[in-house]
C-alpha cells in the first residue's frame, strides 16, 4: 500500500492510497476538527497520528482541503473545491480502497492482540 494509483486531471496531480484515503474519509464523515479526526483515522486504520498529520498538511499544501493552523482556531475541516473535485473522481473506487485499508488494521489489530500477553 501506500503507492501512487490515481492519478487526477490527466497526470497533474497524483496521490497516493493514504492520500485517497484521507479524501474519502473527510468527504463522508461529520468530523469538523483536525485533531479529532487525526484520532478516528488512527484508530480506524492503525496510521500514526504523525502520519495522518503529514497527509492533512501534504493535502493542504496541495489544495485539496483546509483547516485550522495554530493561529486560525475553530475552522472547521473541510475539502476545498478541488477536493470535492477530486472525491467525485475516486469514489467508485473509495469503498474498495476503504475496504482494504480496514481489513488491514483488523489484521494488524488482531496479531497485535494475540502477543498482547507477552509484551513487557
Amino acid at each position: 500500500m501506500g503507492q501512487m494509483v490515481f492519478s487526477v486531471e490527466k497526470g497533474l496531480l497524483r496521490l497516493t492510497e493514504r492520500e485517497q484515503l484521507v479524501i474519502l474519509e473527510i468527504g463522508s464523515d461529520a468530523i469538523d476538527s483536525a485533531s479529532s479526526f487525526v484520532g478516528y483515522i488512527s484508530d480506524t486504520y492503525s496510521i500514526s497520528k504523525s502520519s495522518v498529520w503529514y497527509l492533512l498538511n501534504r493535502l493542504k499544501e496541495k489544495g485539496m482541503l483546509d483547516f485550522a493552523s495554530k493561529d486560525e482556531l475553530g475552522k472547521p475541516l473541510r475539502l476545498t473545491q478541488l477536493g470535492r473535485s477530486t472525491l467525485e473522481g475516486i469514489n467508485a473506487k473509495g469503498k474498495d480502497l476503504m475496504a482494504r485499508y480496514e481489513s488491514v488494521s483488523l489484521t494488524y489489530s488482531a496479531k497485535n492482540e494475540s502477543f498482547g500477553a507477552y509484551r513487557f
